[in-house]
């Protein structure tokens, strides 16, 4: 190898490094953010349940939650329960929230094959991860959502369908993607894309041969889901109700929100597809299961999206599409421009959005600020029994080892047309109820303050609102 090669080796990887310390910063902001957003607090605290006695799905007449998804995500949540405090289980839960999407796009990044295009190097590869890191959509990083650990099993369950041909290969990716159902029920576009796309390069006898794989790992999982969880009332919380989400009263004020996203989940898998046409004839096939993926998964994402709380996360086809898509799109640019000037360039672009990104942040905080969360546990030992927080049910996990109703939980029970009886939700709260407390960062719906009739006052504490009824 000449100086100049070496040169060029070396410079690339430098790029590579620092778009790659880059993303681990963006990372870290976003690690740093997620004990102070509510949301978190309730998606985490089904994690709770069986080490207070409760089922992790409450049914019609347990305390009000908002998790109405698969039960993986709370199994796998499980090591932070293990913390000391409120806020160091939010901190290990985002940590597990990061890499449940992390090391799946990593492994893509680093071992999808990029046949017959020009393969894009270790520098190319470490880029590639970079820019999908950056390009993920940021609440993917940031919130605790069942989409995320169902997406990190379809990247495994893919990577491990392309790469092996062997049957053990062949069971674990049908589990895998059978997993996904386990953790949210919209995404069958995993397992449909597998069996698409066998059925395309192998033939029918694979893909039926595929789909029996599915069948029985599928019921697999729902026997041991069965075993793990009162039946009834996982149908009632994990099927009925989100069957009974309304659509949103305004479809259009919707679209617009989502226009922007539904751009970027567009755009980028398409440009990428039609751009391929700068590497070898043939050099699509490397993506055909990821773009299988991403086509399935339109149908139900658009459909959750105009429901009652749809969001981008319910668009699942972009993530399953982005690690692989950015592989093959570095080898594309690669064979077309040269492997230095094609790890340049996608350094450079995964560069300046991550720079973006960790400039115009929401929360701009660069460290967890755990210490909130003992504020409020420190409220609660002065006030036993009184404090209900509708918001972050973990304080009284830990001071009182109570779970009680979450205001989200009595929202949605309300729109899917179950409004839960006051005195119900009356008998889940504290033993002496006087007052609701909200983290300043925090939402409300205001079912929450309605157990509280007028007047009342609010009193302000550093990261907290009181609120409890006025004395006379």
């Amino acid at each position: 190898m000449s100086r100049f090669d070496l040169d060029r080796r070396s410079s690339g990887l430098a790029a590579a490094a620092a778009a790659f310390s880059l993303a681990l910063v963006w990372l870290w902001v976003c690690l740093c953010t997620f004990p102070l957003r509510s949301w978190n607090d309730i998606r985490l605290a089904p994690a709770f349940a069986p080490k207070l006695g409760l089922s992790i799905y409450p049914g019609a007449d347990g305390p009000a939650s908002t998790w109405m998804y698969g039960p993986l995500p709370v199994w796998l949540n499980w090591p932070a329960t293990l913390a000391p405090g409120p806020g160091e289980a939010l901190l290990v839960a985002g940590v597990i929230n990061i890499l449940v999407t992390l090391l799946p796009t990593l492994a893509v990044a680093w071992l999808w094959p990029t046949a017959p295009l020009t393969s894009p190097g270790p520098a190319g590869r470490i880029v590639a991860a970079s820019l999908a890191i950056a390009a993920m959509p940021w609440a993917t990083w940031q919130y605790l959502q069942a989409d995320n650990f169902a997406i990190g099993c379809g990247l495994v369950a893919n990577l491990l369908f392309v790469r092996g041909r062997a049957e053990p290969a062949r069971w674990a990716a049908a589990a895998l993607a059978t997993a996904a159902l386990a953790c949210k029920q919209t995404s069958l576009a995993i397992p449909l894309a597998q069996v698409v796309w066998v059925g395309l390069t192998v033939g029918r006898v694979a893909a039926a041969a595929h789909v029996g794989r599915l069948v029985v790992t599928g019921l697999a999982w729902l026997a041991v889901i069965l075993l793990a969880c009162e039946p009834g009332k996982l149908w009632y919380t994990a099927l009925l109700t989100p069957a009974g989400l309304p659509w949103t009263d305004h479809p259009g004020q919707r679209f617009m929100q989502m226009l922007p996203h539904f751009i970027v989940h567009v755009v980028v898998p398409l440009a990428v597809w039609f751009g391929l046409r700068l590497g070898r004839p043939g050099g699509r096939t490397a993506l055909a299961l990821p773009l299988f993926a991403w086509l399935l998964a339109w149908p139900l994402g658009l459909s959750s999206v105009f429901k009652i709380g749809g969001t981008n996360n319910c668009l699942q086809g972009y993530p399953l599409f982005l690690p692989a898509g950015c592989v093959v799109a570095v080898a594309a640019l690669a064979h077309r421009f040269g492997r230095s000037r094609a790890v340049a360039a996608v350094a450079a672009v995964g560069a300046a959005i991550l720079v973006g990104r960790v400039a115009t942040r929401e929360i701009k905080v660069w460290r967890p600020h755990v210490e909130v969360y003992d504020d409020a546990v420190e409220l609660c030992h002065r006030l036993p029994g009184r404090l209900w927080f509708p918001w972050n049910p973990l304080v009284t996990i830990y001071s009182e080892e109570r779970l009680y109703p979450v205001e989200d939980g009595l929202y949605v029970k309300k729109v899917t047309g179950r409004p839960e009886p006051e005195a119900q939700t009356r008998s889940h709260l504290p033993s002496q109820f006087a007052a609701i407390v909200l983290a300043g960062t925090g939402s409300e719906w205001g079912l929450a303050s309605a157990f509280l009739p007028p007047p009342v006052e609010r009193v302000d504490f550093e990261h907290w609102t009181l609120t409890r009824r006025a004395k006379p």
